[in-house]
């Protein structure tokens, strides 16, 4: 980032955020408390996640991990082709399919892939997921707009309200 007055260390993204520390810690208050709180499986958050990245092809979302949401190397190895999968459950497929659809094809969500997901979540989970998703969908535009690297740290989490945006 040649425009920028200060040098990024472990945490770019968390630091470029920094810039205006008022508006970060706002966003990391909001999206930490999804994964602090447990309003979703974090496993599932972290699918969504990763799945979006992917979508985006954002290389430092993907290098991102949450250890704590459980998702295998296996499962993580086959994301992309997670439709033909064995390794993902009928809760886990119904949530991939919306959330690969946040990024690009959002006004094709309909209500009967709603009704879907409302067979698995509740519906208080299914506003925390879309809202879940909406951030991912937001961070990759945000690390791909500002050309965000990843990190060099070795913390292995998304952010939590009390600590670096990854």
């Amino acid at each position: 980032m040649s425009w920028l007055k200060k040098p990024l260390g472990d945490h770019p993204y968390d630091e470029l955020l920094g810039i205006r520390p008022e508006l970060r810690d706002l966003y990391r208050t909001f999206y930490g408390k999804l994964w602090d709180a447990e309003l979703v499986s974090p496993k599932l958050l972290e699918l969504c996640r990763l799945r979006i990245a992917q979508v985006h092809d954002c290389k430092s979302e993907w290098a991102v991990r949450h250890s704590a949401a459980k998702v295998t190397d296996a499962q993580i190895e086959d994301l992309e082709n997670w439709e033909e999968s064995t390794l993902f459950s009928p809760t886990e497929q119904v949530v991939l399919t919306f959330a690969e659809k946040i990024p690009w094809q959002h006004h094709d969500i309909t209500d009967e892939e709603f009704k879907e997901i409302r067979d698995y979540l509740t519906e208080a989970e299914v506003v925390a997921l879309t809202v879940a998703c909406g951030l991912f969908d937001a961070n990759c535009r945000l690390r791909i707009a500002l050309a965000i690297e990843s990190g060099t740290s070795d913390e292995k989490a998304p952010a939590g309200a009390k600590q670096a945006i990854l």
